[in-house]
């Protein structure tokens, strides 16, 4: 994550992506009212579909995409349609990512043509923030033909505030100091998790402007907004704390089951138990993964679910102590009479799978236990890849099976 104080964050978005790269492609298109999307193929006056994308010279008329064909065609008579060419978008968004990708690793794609750039620790290689972006907005537009806007600032909210600002073909940086004058002024529904109707909702109590909220007592704000109302007072306040994740990363490894019919025998259950939590044990094992909180979700004939967690001291990826984490879990859950319909396990707050107990200097009984435990466990790995996931089970879990019956009423 980025330090606070330093504008190392940079949201790139290709304008009118689709309808772009057809007027690159096609010079007639070019300056036209294009609109690309709708079931029209050949001769081009089909009403189904929607609008996939639109040229800035159809956006005059109003056109947007999602906007229904039919309703396009009244608003820009004008207009140009033509069908999408999803393969011809893919090649050139794979392109604008590559470009991006030569200046740092912190990637957070949002869509085809949309992404977040975390560059902390790369000016010493690249330079600024403000080098940076104008570095790939240059690129962008020699090597592909396409213009690109960038917004700049401390945080993820804030760097898509300010290319929303500058759209279209745009570079537009929010620094620190003008927080507060850039986003005070903004109409509400500028903020993340305001949708229509929740926008509709503040206008009716007289909030406009994004410094109403970000002045406006907490209570209030839990009145009207719920549980999100703290959430949007912090980046009403322009503060915005979520890193930029790249896809690579995993949140979280889970597994379920869903039963043919409803299960009220504990045992059976127990045994489910052990059979995701072997498969979550190995998922994670081969993905590189430990987790620290281990989740059981259970949802009974009613549909009724429940999740619940607990964290532990230091992460695992071994099938025992999984197992007998949500065996612990199971046993605090109050049964429904008339069963379980499904059983999950999550292995989530997750940590790279090499990591060792940073505190400690001299390794304990426990963790000389968890090193044989990990080498069993792998060699377990290698006889079921070689003859099956069934072909062995550890005999000490199956006694935890067998000490259990009938689900408690």
């Amino acid at each position: 994550m980025s330090d606070n104080n330093r504008l190392s964050i940079i949201h790139l978005d290709l304008d009118a992506f689709f309808a772009s790269v057809e007027q690159r492609d096609n010079p007639v298109y070019r300056g036209k009212p294009l609109i690309v999307g709708g079931i029209s193929v050949g001769k081009g006056n089909s009403n189904r579909g929607v609008v996939c994308a639109a040229s800035y010279e159809a956006r005059k008329y109003g056109v947007h995409a999602g906007m229904p064909i039919w309703e396009a065609r009244q608003k820009c008579h004008e207009g140009i349609f033509i069908p999408s060419q999803m393969n011809k978008y893919l090649k050139s968004s794979k392109e604008f990512f590559q470009i991006c990708s030569n200046y740092t690793p912190l990637i957070e794609p949002l869509s085809i043509d949309e992404l977040f750039l975390d560059v902390s620790g790369c000016e010493s290689l690249f330079g600024s923030s403000e080098t940076i972006g104008r570095k790939i907005k240059e690129r962008v537009y020699e090597e592909l033909g396409l213009k690109v806007s960038v917004g700049i600032s401390k945080n993820k909210f804030l760097a898509k505030i300010a290319t929303n600002l500058g759209k279209p073909d745009g570079f537009y940086i929010i620094p620190s100091k003008d927080i507060q004058k850039i986003l005070y002024p903004l109409p509400v529904s500028s903020l993340w998790g305001i949708g229509k109707k929740t926008e509709k909702l503040l206008k009716k109590s007289g909030i406009y402007l994004v410094e109403q909220l970000a002045r406006m007592p907490d209570s209030i704000l839990e009145n009207l907004l719920g549980k999100n109302g703290k959430k949007i007072k912090l980046l009403a306040q322009g503060i915005d704390e979520s890193p930029v994740t790249p896809p690579s990363t995993a949140k979280s490894i889970s597994k379920e089951t869903t039963f043919s019919t409803n299960v009220t025998e504990n045992a059976v259950l127990i045994k489910e138990l052990l059979i995701i939590s072997q498969l979550v044990g190995y998922a994670a094992r081969k993905k590189g993964y430990k987790g620290r909180t281990i989740t059981l979700k259970i949802r009974f004939h009613n549909f009724i679910t429940f999740n619940r967690s607990k964290t532990l001291e230091n992460p695992t990826y071994l099938d025992d102590i999984i197992f007998k984490t949500v065996v612990e879990l199971l046993d605090k859950v109050r049964h429904k009479k008339g069963g379980v319909r499904l059983l999950g396990i999550k292995l989530s707050n997750l940590t790279s799978g090499n990591e060792r107990k940073q505190l400690k200097f001299l390794r304990d009984e426990e963790d000389k236990k968890d090193d044989k435990l990990e080498k069993l466990t792998r060699s377990l790995d290698k006889i079921r890849e070689k003859h099956g996931s069934k072909a062995v089970t550890r005999a000490s879990l199956l006694k935890i099976i067998k000490n259990n019956r009938k689900v408690p009423n």
